[in-house]
């Protein structure tokens, strides 16, 4: 058993034994009052902090990459139109705004974590959380029963989880949600209303402010199959035991002509374009004088894109790219990095250096990755 079951079954231990006594001192006092329920009180309070806790953890490692999350969405999206036809016009409504909606749940779960932890304005915060969890729990379960979404993208990349295991996951956390729900009229903020206030939309500003710095720069924490120091030889074959990355999925870029570089050995730079129509066009017009840097630097600069070949012999002629273009799968493209476009340092096949396009490096910062 894992640690991640372990904790799931911690958590459902306590959520029965937090409804067990809930419903015997009700049957004494016929309240829900906390004041009538010691012992309850006492539950509920480690409930709060577990709850809290899982929420923030779940808010953070999405607000980290809240452009994967908005990933996930899409897919979702995508899978209800397709699902029910009928009902297509609303999810293909949503679809464009999957990004900002993903960065607003992110950012949302890390408050709500800091909300029920002290305490703040318990009846809304309890309907909010309870509401969110019902319905996380019909789409955690439309997915395990369909199989049509693989990974809810609850935890981001920092966890995969099954869909039967999210499914259960949200079961226990709405059971453990029932008993708070049911006395939240009678919890008191802590230290004091005022506080907890203050509390709850700081961590909402100050998670927000985090999220948005990752989105214009990179995840301060990645938890991807191609972060820095990942050997693409090892990620792309055979993961080795105990290994911190998981496999590196769909690698296998194409080029048209003769000439294919050797990504596993020499040192090279990725440019990295899921989508040619909609990358930066700041990032697009500083590549040519980057790239030349990059040359004197003995670093070879290479483009990998999904986007169509005539689209890309376009952008190539438009911006006058003095490099090899290659082809690949979007999907790959988008998890090596949350960039477009963005900056891939390799060499002999191990990642040296991640960068977006807002902080791309130049000839010199290269060659501190280098080690040089």
């Amino acid at each position: 058993m894992g640690m991640y079951q372990i904790i799931g079954l911690s958590y459902a231990v306590v959520a029965a034994i937090t409804l067990g006594v809930l419903g015997w001192e009700w049957s004494k006092s016929k309240s829900f009052d906390l004041a009538n329920l010691p012992l309850t009180g006492n539950l509920v309070l480690l409930s709060r902090i577990l709850i809290g806790a899982l929420f923030f953890y779940s808010g953070f490692v999405k607000a980290n990459d809240y452009i994967g999350f908005g990933y996930k969405l899409e897919e979702y999206f995508l899978t209800f139109a397709s699902a029910w036809p009928w009902t297509a016009w609303f999810w293909n409504f949503w679809e464009p705004l999957a990004a900002p909606l993903a960065w607003f749940i992110s950012v949302f779960e890390i408050a709500l974590a800091v909300a029920i932890i002290v305490g703040w304005r318990m009846n809304l915060t309890a309907w909010l959380s309870m509401l969110m969890m019902v319905f996380f729990t019909v789409l955690t379960g439309y997915s395990a029963v369909t199989g049509s979404v693989t990974d809810c993208g609850c935890f981001g990349d920092a966890l995969k989880i099954e869909p039967w295991e999210s499914f259960v996951k949200d079961i226990i956390l709405t059971s453990m949600l029932l008993p708070l729900f049911l006395v939240r009229k009678s919890v008191k903020p802590f230290p004091g209303a005022r506080i907890a206030g203050i509390l709850t939309a700081a961590s909402f500003v100050i998670a927000g402010g985090y999220s948005y710095w990752c989105h214009e720069h990179l995840p301060a924490i990645d938890y991807r199959a191609y972060k820095v120091g990942v050997d693409l030889d090892v990620c792309t074959s055979e993961i080795p035991a105990g290994a911190d990355f998981p496999k590196c999925k769909d690698w296998g870029p194409g080029f048209m002509g003769d000439y294919e570089p050797d990504f596993f050995s020499g040192t090279k730079m990725m440019i990295v374009a899921y989508d040619l129509k909609k990358s930066s066009d700041d990032g697009l017009s500083a590549l040519p004088g980057l790239a030349q840097g990059y040359h004197g630097a003995g670093v070879e600069t290479v483009m990998l894109t999904s986007s169509l070949p005539d689209a890309t012999a376009a952008v190539v002629e438009k911006y006058h790219l003095p490099f090899t273009v290659g082809f690949m799968d979007g999907t790959a493209l988008k998890t090596i990095v949350r960039s477009n476009p963005g900056y891939v340092l390799l060499e002999n096949g191990i990642i040296k250096g991640k960068w977006h396009y807002n902080d791309a490096p130049d000839a010199a910062e290269v060659n501190k990755a280098l080690g040089r």
